[in-house]
């Protein structure tokens, strides 16, 4: 079972999701994390690069078409979570209304074209990134059309989409998020709880690690893990890098605060 947000990126989704699943005790669920697990269960695929000099309608339709591959692969990955009547809430980029139809709730997030430019940015701001970086507006291109076709294909459906400003209300926004979304069963609290939050927290470190072999990183940014205490609602975070965290945790839950 699972919950969706979809969107561009700039939208808030990956934020707004994680405050959801951590107030509602919710298994979160984002697409990225698994960028390169599902790699290497798919067929070979063209560089971004060789899709981005093709333009930006052939860029966002490759783009579908792999997202559409990686809808089996998630599915599997959520059944792999054995999360019982509890919905996962699952996000990313990846999610398009054609593809929802055996999921009753979810909600698009699309961005002004600015929040997009800005969050990409900013995301680059963070490492060095010379492809990254060379990719840019050819990836704004493609952010265009997908957004477009995000707000087509809702309209067809009767899907429901928000969008994002360039200066946004972010507290309105995600609660037109939670209005669209309506209430969800959450998992139980204590040793469930926990073990949801750590399967999560070691996707993290397991997709930061191969990132940073794939772009040769020389070192990784820190970044935040869920706290692992298992209590109701908790939303503290720690930030670490991977080893950081495999140190921190030890053999037990990764413990955020002091009160845990």
């Amino acid at each position: 079972m699972m919950v969706w947000i979809g969107g561009a990126p700039g939208a808030g989704k990956s934020t707004i999701a994680r405050g959801l699943a951590r107030r509602g005790d919710l298994p979160l669920h984002p697409i990225d994390l698994w960028t390169y697990a599902h790699l290497d269960r798919m067929p070979p695929m063209r560089p971004l690069a060789e899709d981005l000099a093709e333009g930006p309608e052939y860029a966002a339709e490759a783009f579908v078409r792999i997202a559409r591959l990686r809808l089996k692969l998630l599915v599997a990955d959520v059944q792999e979570r054995s999360l019982g009547d509890v919905p996962a809430l699952v996000e990313g980029p990846q999610l398009f209304p054609s593809m929802a139809d055996g999921v009753e709730a979810a909600v698009w997030l699309v961005p002004d074209g600015e929040q997009t430019r800005r969050a990409r940015e900013e995301r680059l701001a963070r490492v060095e990134d010379p492809a990254g970086r060379a990719r840019l507006e050819g990836l704004l291109a493609r952010d265009a059309v997908l957004a477009d076709r995000v707000r087509r294909e809702a309209a067809e459906r009767d899907r429901v989409v928000i969008e994002v400003p360039a200066d946004p209300d972010w507290a309105a926004i995600t609660q037109a998020v939670e209005d669209a979304l309506g209430p969800l069963p959450g998992l139980q609290p204590g040793e469930e709880l926990s073990r949801q939050r750590q399967y999560e927290n070691l996707a993290a470190c397991r997709q930061g690690r191969l990132w940073q072999a794939d772009i040769g990183l020389a070192e990784l940014p820190a970044y935040p893990f869920a706290c692992e205490c298992g209590t109701s609602g908790c939303e503290v975070t720690w930030s670490g890098t991977p080893d950081e965290y495999d140190i921190r945790r030890g053999d037990g839950w990764l413990r955020g605060h002091s009160a845990c």
